[in-house]
Order: structure tokens, then C-alpha cells, then sequence
């Protein structure tokens, strides 16, 4: 049992500049929700944050690009082709996702996502994105959220104008999904050997998922050297095979995202919340999504007809928790590691 000291010594470590240890990540797992211990895990997340990342606050577009039944089988996702969820075969033409890319730099994204199922035509996304760079210009940059790839298919993104790439080991992956997990780490690795910045994320964190398995993920954000990381809790949707195993609640999601931002340290440009709340935001989350197009968690072809929010209704939340919504392209994914 972790004694309210230990937490203290923990948190004030972290602030000092300590690296949190995968132990000390374990122990702050063990905080009770309940406990003065939970305020004090928000707080030290919060002061990070605020003090690291200026207490700005940021909106990435997420625009998806089709629907469609896909062979992944994600146990939850509605593109899932076992579920049935997805039954036609939806693509949006070029010229709609490029009006729907302008319409998302116009409202103000800092940054913004071009989303794919995993078998989506490489080629074709490539030409899509190149469309999206022309017609949106230099900025803001693009990131990358489609399959896996290898190191040739990675240096694509970089030709197409992408400065990002968001990739993850989702929890449970090769159980829950027809996905090897060596397959994601692959392209992890090709991702942290190339110039894009990575997104990373502990997803989709459900009632089932140990303490073990959320840090496990916690760390490898940081070992892949993810600029922007984040936690997201599952969306139960009916019809899916995981949406029986319930939910976790927004309390206890900003319990993980507050030790996600910690794990991540001083490194860190962004922490994400998905799907966000006020309270997540106050626990050290500064990042959240618009999001246009298909969804993973949403049966509407055009979510933002559904669980989608605009960029407008997403830097008024931002607002709410106390953040300085950021004007104009963020500087998180930069495209130019070596």
C-alpha cells in the first residue's frame, strides 16, 4: 500500500525533473480516487502543464476519409467487419476532403489529422494528402493516422508534406484486434527512425484493462519519443463486440491522463484528451479534437453530425478548463528530427 508520503515524494520528484520511474507510475496507479491523494496526482499534473507547455491549449482536426467495413476487426471500432456496423463501402471524393481540409484550417485547427481505415489504398492516401498540402498550403502541419507502414511507406508520408504521424500499440492489440502487435511496433520504429513527430496515445482504456497495461503503454509513448501523447477511454457502441465490457468514467480517465503526463515529463509538447472533458483538462490535458468525416466511435457517416465537435466548440472548452486557446499553427510537430 502506498503511503500519502510516498505519493508526495513522488509528485514533488516529478516536478523537480525527475524522470518518473515504471514503479513510481505503478504506485500513482494505486491512488485512490476517492482520496485527497487524487487532488494532489491532478494538481502536479496540472503545474506541469501549465509551467511546460505555457497553459496553452490546442485543437487538432481529425478528417476522416472513409467508411467502410475494414478486415482489422478492431473489437471496438465501427469499421469493424465482423461487427456489421459498417456495411457500404463509403469513400469521400478528393475535392470533399480537400473542402472539408480548408474548412478545418478556416476555423482555426492548429493542426490537422488525415484518418484512414488500416486498408485503405496507401497510394491513394498519399495522393489525398498531397491534394490536402496544396490546397491548405505550408500550414498547419499534417499528421498522419492510417495503417501500418513500413520504412519506404513512411518516407511517402514525409514526400506528401506530412510533419506527424500518429501511431499506437493499442491495449490488448492482436486480442481485441486481427493486428499482430509486432506489426504496430514496426511501424513505430520506422516512424522514430524518419523526421515525423509521433503522436502516441494509451487507447482504448477500458473498465478491464491492470494497472500493468496502462503504464506499460504510459512508457512507450515516451520510449518512441512521442512529442504529443495522450489517454483515451473507450466509447461502448452498440453492436460492437467490446461495448459489453462498459466504460470507465471521466473521473478515473483523468486519473490516467494525469499519470500519462507525468510518465511523459519535461520533453512532452502536447497532452491529448479523447473524448474531452473539463475535467481531463485539469488534470495536465491541453490538446483535444474537432473532428470531421467518418469516426471510429460513431455509426454517422459525417460525424460531426453526431459525437464530432467543431474546432469553434472545442477552443470554448479549452476556455472553460482555464487554457489559452492557441492562435494559429502549432509548433508540436515540426517534421525535422533527426
Amino acid at each position: 500500500m502506498t503511503s500519502h508520503r510516498d505519493i508526495r515524494n513522488i509528485l514533488d520528484d516529478v516536478l523537480d525533473g525527475k524522470q518518473l520511474s515504471k514503479d513510481e507510475a505503478l504506485r500513482l496507479m494505486e491512488v485512490d480516487t476517492q482520496s485527497p491523494d487524487m487532488y494532489r496526482l491532478l494538481s502536479a499534473s496540472w503545474e506541469l502543464t501549465r509551467r511546460n507547455l505555457q497553459g496553452r491549449g490546442e485543437v487538432y482536426a481529425q478528417l476522416g476519409i472513409n467508411f467502410w467495413p475494414c478486415p482489422r476487426n478492431c473489437g471496438f471500432c465501427v469499421f469493424s467487419s465482423d461487427a456489421g456496423v459498417a456495411r457500404e463501402k463509403v469513400q469521400f471524393t478528393r475535392r470533399e476532403i480537400v473542402e472539408k481540409a480548408r474548412e478545418m484550417q478556416k476555423q482555426g485547427a492548429n493542426a490537422i489529422f488525415v484518418m484512414s481505415t488500416a486498408d485503405y489504398p496507401f497510394d491513394r492516401y498519399i495522393e489525398d494528402a498531397r491534394a490536402v498540402r496544396k490546397a491548405i498550403g505550408s500550414r498547419p502541419p499534417l499528421v498522419a493516422n492510417a495503417g501500418d507502414m513500413n520504412t519506404e511507406q513512411v518516407e511517402q508520408l514525409v514526400d506528401a508534406g506530412f510533419q506527424g504521424a500518429y501511431h499506437v500499440r493499442r491495449l490488448r492489440e492482436g486480442d481485441d484486434t486481427d493486428i499482430p502487435p509486432e506489426k504496430r511496433l514496426a511501424t513505430l520504429e520506422a516512424i522514430r527512425n524518419s523526421p515525423l513527430d509521433l503522436s502516441y496515445c494509451v487507447e482504448p482504456i477500458g473498465p478491464e484493462h491492470s494497472p500493468q497495461e496502462l503504464v506499460d503503454e504510459m512508457l512507450r509513448g515516451r520510449e518512441y519519443e512521442a512529442v504529443n501523447n495522450a489517454c483515451m477511454r473507450r466509447t461502448p457502441v452498440e453492436g460492437l463486440p467490446l461495448a459489453e465490457r462498459g466504460e470507465i468514467s471521466e473521473w478515473k480517465q483523468a486519473k490516467y491522463v494525469a499519470i500519462t503526463r507525468l510518465a511523459a515529463g519535461d520533453e512532452l509538447r502536447a497532452m491529448g484528451v479523447h473524448e474531452p472533458s473539463i475535467l481531463a483538462l485539469r488534470a495536465g490535458a491541453n490538446q483535444i479534437y474537432a473532428e470531421a468525416g467518418p469516426n471510429p466511435r460513431d455509426v454517422e457517416e459525417e460525424t460531426s453530425e453526431g459525437r464530432g465537435r467543431n474546432v469553434q466548440e472545442c477552443r470554448r472548452l479549452l476556455w472553460e478548463a482555464g487554457l489559452e486557446p492557441l492562435d494559429g499553427p502549432t509548433d508540436v510537430f515540426r517534421g525535422n528530427r533527426s
